[in-house]
Parts: structure tokens; C-alpha cells; sequence
């Protein structure tokens, strides 16, 4: 039979509307004689992530709107496109996972009532980290502990989630210290005359920066006060310490400003004057936060009451979007394989996805799950592992270690998120 010209494949495909559905067995044997031909030569592009198989691939070049779904190779012709995916469908394995993931969520929790208190106890939030990483060629969860545990410069640090209660107190607050040393519970003053109520909660930890909702309830004197307030801080910020109250109280100036993370040369100033121009509050850009939407963090700046002569106004914020892309070194990687148009396409349920920064991982949240799929893998195939989500439970962080740094990371992760009674066992010679 004589050997088909890879060019004639091309124009077959680019033809028009196919006869029936599906490949012809014709076409099938044509693609796999080309395949064999040039079995040695690789494909001009990557996979397309989202193919349902062969058959729908071939039946899907002209008729799908492949506008909604491209990769980051996506300056390539459609047909050229086409073609590779349709012989990687047939010849190519997905893509082994070589990297590992460090991800960190928190759950929401409504407090129990007590007794004799006037103040309701406020809802708080614990923590937790996993380390998913590839052992022996199979992924699995190679450690999981409570807190955040994340990388900073050369060490990893642990942010806890710890607990101080007076008879008429309470104070949820953040610690933060070296993973290889004990955290450091902190005493808070116990005022007369006042029942106090405080919550911080983490939101997003980076590689150096976290950002945390602070909010408070008093009664003083027989007058009740609520105040909320939200921060972007390095790490360093977050250990020097915890502001007791903030009523009446100024800003408090161990923070990050937006303008300090973008620059003097971005005119952030302008975009904040933009932003505000039809607000009733300031928008200053002291206070703002990282929040997360499907498949991205984005910045959200909070607007505040205007300073003002008169009487204390309550401390209490509203978001609106930051229209820029947050800078690198806040997040240091961001990037998805395909638009959120694209991974909804294949996994209509899906809430959020994650994807590697070597493009061989990647993960969707999906009906209360992890499911983690090497790149390339079909959305109808089984992914390679399942994780189980907690009720409400929300994504705070999400670290990648590639190449030598993976063996590390299993290594020492294994030890800090090792729960403390496996920490200090005595050696027996």
C-alpha cells in the first residue's frame, strides 16, 4: 500500500464536515501509518489537555469552538493542532507526574454557645497541610498535619491556629514561627470592666506574604463595639506579635501596602483613585487581601470608612477588584494549562483547578474532592488519586517543589506536619 503524505492527511481533515461521526477506518489506518513513520519525531505541540478519546477528538476539529479551549501553545494552526493531538491520542502516554504539590486549606467553624457569656463566641477557622508528591512513580499523600506549613527563603515555617480563653475572653490568633522549633503560645491581658471576643483568619499564604481577616467584638462599659479589619503581611509581620485590640486605635502600620508590592512606577495611586471615585469610603490601598477565584488569585482592595472629627466609626471593610495581575513575588505561580472556560468544559462541576509549573499535574475541586490527573490524561479516565475535602473546606496555599527539591520536601515535610508526639521520641541504641 503506498505510504499516505502526512500533507494530504492534513487537508483531509481540514476539508470539511466528516461523512459520519468518528474516525473511518480508513483515515485510522492512514494516521497510524504516518504515526509509525515518524515514530521519532515529536509532537510540535503539547497534548491538548481536554479530549474525550479518539473518536471524539476526529469528530470534534471543525465542529467544536476551539476558541473556549487552548493551551499555552496555542500560536500553532488549529489543524496542525488538531492533528498532534489526535496521534498523541493514539501513540503518546500522558505526561508522568515528577512533581510535588504542598497545599494548605481552611475550614470554617460555627462556634458552640456558652453559658454566662454575653458575647456569642465568633466563628473561627482551622487549618490543614498535605504534601501530595510521587513515590516510586505513584502519587500519594506523603504527609498531612495540622497548621500551615509553608516554604520561606531557605526554611519552612508553621502558621498555627491557637486558642486563649479568659472568663469573659477569647482570642483565636495566628502564630507563626520555624517549623523546627515549638510554637509559643501568647497571654493576652484580661481587662475589667469589658468582654473581649478576637478572630484572626488566614486567608493566603505565599512564599512571603499572608493575608489575614482580623475581626473583633467588645463590650465595654456596658457599650458594645464590632470591628473588621484586613491586612496583607510578610511573614516576619505576622510573628512580631498581635494587636490586642484596635478600638479607637490607629492604623496599624506592620502591614504591606498594595503600592509596596507593585512599586513607584505602576501608578498604582491612579488605579486607586479610579476605584474610589464613586465609592463613599476611602480606598487607600493600606488595606487589601488575596483572595481566591476559580483557577487564580486576584487582589481585592478594601474600602474603608473615611477618617473623619465626629464621634469613632466602626472599623469595617467592603472588596472591590484590583484591576492589575498580582506581581510574582506574591504569587509566585498562578498559571493554569487551560482557561476556566476550558477545565468547566470537561469537568462541569468543578469549582477550582490547580496546575503544575513543569505542566505534568493537574488538580480539580470537584463535589467536595481533589482529584489530581497527570497532564494530558482524558477528563472521562480515572484520575490518579482522590482526596476528600472537609465540609466548606477553602484553599489557602499551594507550593510546588520540582526536579531535587521533591525528595527534600518529602523528607522534611514528613517531619514537621509529624504530629507531636512522634516529634521527640527518644533514640534507643
Amino acid at each position: 500500500m503506498k505510504n499516505p503524505d502526512p500533507d494530504d492527511l492534513r487537508k483531509q481533515l481540514e476539508s470539511g464536515p466528516l461523512e459520519r461521526p468518528g474516525f473511518t477506518s480508513k483515515l485510522q489506518r492512514e494516521i497510524e501509518e504516518a504515526v509509525e513513520r515518524k515514530e521519532r519525531t515529536k509532537p510540535r505541540i503539547k497534548p491538548m489537555l481536554c479530549f474525550a478519546g479518539v473518536g471524539a477528538i476526529a469528530a470534534a476539529i471543525l465542529l467544536f469552538p476551539w476558541n473556549t479551549l487552548h493551551t499555552q501553545s496555542d500560536a500553532a494552526p488549529v489543524a496542525d493542532a488538531a492533528i498532534t493531538a489526535t496521534t498523541a491520542s493514539l501513540n503518546l502516554s500522558p505526561t508522568p507526574i515528577t512533581t510535588a504539590l504542598l497545599i494548605g486549606l481552611r475550614t470554617e467553624h460555627e462556634p458552640a454557645s456558652e453559658p454566662g457569656r454575653v458575647l456569642k463566641p465568633m466563628r473561627y477557622s482551622t487549618y490543614r497541610t498535605m504534601l501530595i508528591a510521587p513515590v516510586r512513580g505513584q502519587l500519594q499523600k506523603t504527609s498531612e498535619g495540622s497548621g500551615i506549613l509553608m516554604p520561606y527563603k531557605q526554611n519552612f515555617w508553621k502558621i498555627d491556629s491557637l486558642v486563649h480563653r479568659t472568663k469573659t475572653d477569647e482570642f483565636h490568633y495566628l502564630s507563626a514561627h520555624l517549623a523546627d522549633q515549638p510554637v509559643k503560645p501568647e497571654v493576652f491581658p484580661d481587662q475589667e470592666d469589658e468582654q473581649l471576643n478576637r478572630t484572626e483568619t488566614l486567608l493566603f499564604a505565599g512564599n512571603q506574604y499572608v493575608s489575614i481577616a482580623e475581626s473583633e467584638q467588645t463590650v465595654r462599659g456596658g457599650t458594645p463595639y464590632q470591628a473588621d479589619r484586613i491586612w496583607v503581611r510578610t511573614l516576619p509581620q505576622l510573628k512580631e506579635g498581635h494587636t490586642v485590640q484596635f478600638y479607637n486605635k490607629p492604623v496599624d502600620k506592620n502591614h504591606v501596602s498594595i503600592a509596596d508590592v507593585y512599586g513607584t512606577n505602576t501608578n498604582i495611586s491612579g488605579v486607586l483613585a479610579s476605584i474610589s471615585s464613586s465609592l463613599r469610603g476611602e480606598v487607600s490601598g493600606e488595606s487589601w487581601t488575596v483572595q481566591r477565584e476559580p483557577g487564580h488569585w486576584v487582589g481585592k482592595v478594601a474600602e474603608t470608612p473615611r477618617v473623619t472629627n465626629t464621634a469613632a466609626v466602626p472599623d469595617s471593610y467592603a472588596l472591590h477588584d484590583f484591576p492589575r495581575e498580582l506581581p510574582d513575588k506574591v504569587v509566585n505561580h498562578d498559571d493554569l494549562c487551560c482557561n476556566w472556560n476550558g477545565i468547566q468544559s470537561s469537568w462541569p462541576q468543578a469549582t477550582d483547578a490547580l496546575t503544575s509549573p513543569m505542566n505534568d499535574m493537574l488538580v480539580i475541586f470537584e463535589n467536595g474532592k481533589l482529584k489530581f490527573y497527570p497532564y494530558g490524561q482524558a477528563p472521562g479516565s480515572d484520575p490518579q488519586l482522590v482526596l476528600n475535602l472537609l465540609p466548606g473546606e477553602q484553599l489557602v496555599m499551594a507550593q510546588w517543589a520540582t526536579d531535587h527539591y521533591v525528595e527534600e520536601w518529602i523528607d522534611k515535610v514528613g517531619r514537621y506536619l509529624a504530629p507531636e508526639t512522634d516529634k521527640h521520641v527518644p533514640s534507643i541504641d
